[in-house]
């Protein structure tokens, strides 16, 4: 797996999200990406998975696109903080959920940088030819 530091500004994206878990995970985004994805594609050719945990500690996975300025209606709009992030790019044809335990796995290792494991918020980020990177924040 290919991967990088970047620092990234304070950003925001808006979309749809809901609650889901990692034995449903990867059928929750398969229905969030085809009941919005094409709507959201209509703002941004780019589209970001994000996901935090809730306070009573539910997995919630919010399909987005960055919006800096006001939200779309009826979209949940989400900050995401600035930060060093470390950067993973998903192998074609490769299972995301797969990948993420890879890139957790070999973030330390191969780059030489801990995850912060304070930082609210993680993403996936589909560039317009879907291209899939991760994204994780890591400690400075």
């Amino acid at each position: 797996m290919e991967m990088r530091v970047e620092k990234r500004s304070t950003f925001y994206v808006s979309g749809y999200s809901m609650e889901t878990s990692e034995e449903t995970l990867e059928r929750d985004c398969e229905m969030l990406r085809g009941k919005y994805e094409d709507k959201l594609r209509e703002i941004s050719p780019c589209l970001y998975f994000v996901a935090w945990m809730s306070e009573d500690n539910k997995m919630i996975y919010q399909l987005s696109v960055e919006t800096p300025g006001e939200t779309p209606d009826g979209m949940t709009r989400v900050e995401i903080p600035a930060g060093h992030f470390a950067v993973g790019v998903v192998p074609k044809d490769e299972p995301i959920l797969a990948t993420w335990h890879k890139f957790f796995e070999t973030v330390e290792p191969s780059l030489g940088v801990t995850i912060d494991v304070k930082y609210p918020i993680h993403f996936e980020y589909f560039d317009e030819n879907g291209v899939c990177e991760l994204w994780s924040p890591i400690e400075q």
